[in-house]
């Protein structure tokens, strides 16, 4: 089987390569890596022309194009590709160093500071709330008992619940954390093929109570606070941005104590 200038292995060249196209040799190892072990003889052996057929027609497309593509063309792209290749081994150089240097720990202090220095960078662009949420059969014992004590959830409450967690379908009582509204929204829509009223989730202490559609679950939801647009973002909420924010202010300072050092050394020696 031939393609253009391409040829397959005789067995005199079968431990080197599998394909030809010119200069360019595609090897076993190169074959197989593209070539999922979890196929059938059958499946590997069409999967396997087809790379080959596919590398080939690359290769001589890339060929052809060196040949006729105009010389200046030609060459630019090649220049461009010396400077690719040189930012790629400068920026891996610079990048192990980095980390090398780099520590990785964000003080909270630090975290704190840049928060109540950028507060007014931190505005909401969407409804934040915090919630706890039961599901639970309607028939489980001591229904009203456990109703009781998600309303009222002093720390006894919270630990009984927690104690009872088996008992129930589903639940989450960390009504600390602050959660995207759209996120509840989607999350019963997905899991549970419920639809919730947007409107409900963004009252602050409110009590939410409802049933599945056959009847077996009942629902309970208390909304514990909620921050609506353009309010000022919530520090546990925006930490993850900040620690990074953070981190990368060390590696920037890092990458330019690099570029001194790489300076001084280089002016040293000439």
């Amino acid at each position: 089987m031939t393609l253009g200038s391409c040829s397959f292995l005789s067995e005199k060249e079968e431990a080197t390569y599998v394909a030809r196209v010119n200069d360019h040799y595609l090897t076993f190892e190169e074959l197989e890596s593209h070539i999922s072990n979890t196929l059938s003889e059958r499946d590997s052996t069409i999967a396997a022309k087809s790379y080959i057929q596919n590398w080939a027609t690359d290769k001589l497309l890339l060929d052809r194009a060196k040949l006729n593509l105009p010389g200046d063309q030609v060459s630019n792209f090649r220049d461009l590709s010396k400077k690719y290749e040189e930012q790629l081994f400068k920026k891996a150089y610079k990048d192990a160093l980095i980390e090398r240097e780099l520590d990785t720990k964000i003080d909270s202090v630090e975290v704190n500071t840049y928060y109540e220095n950028n507060k007014s960078n931190f505005k909401l662009n969407e409804e934040l709330v915090q919630l706890r949420y039961l599901q639970l059969s309607k028939n489980i014992k001591a229904l009203r008992d456990i109703k009781r004590q998600f309303l009222r959830f002093n720390a006894e409450d919270m630990l009984s619940l927690q104690e009872k967690s088996l008992e129930f379908k589903s639940l989450s009582l960390n009504d600390s954390i602050w959660v995207r509204v759209s996120d509840v929204i989607n999350e019963f829509k997905e899991n549970k093929n419920i639809d919730l009223d947007k409107s409900e989730l963004l009252k602050a202490e409110h009590f939410i109570e409802f049933e599945s559609d056959n009847g077996e679950d009942v629902y309970f939801i208390f909304i514990n606070s909620i921050l609506k647009r353009n309010e000022e973002a919530p520090l546990s909420y925006v930490k993850p941005t900040i620690e990074q924010v953070l981190l990368n202010r060390k590696k920037m300072n890092i990458s330019k104590k690099i570029e001194k050092e790489i300076t001084k050394d280089a002016t040293k020696n000439n």
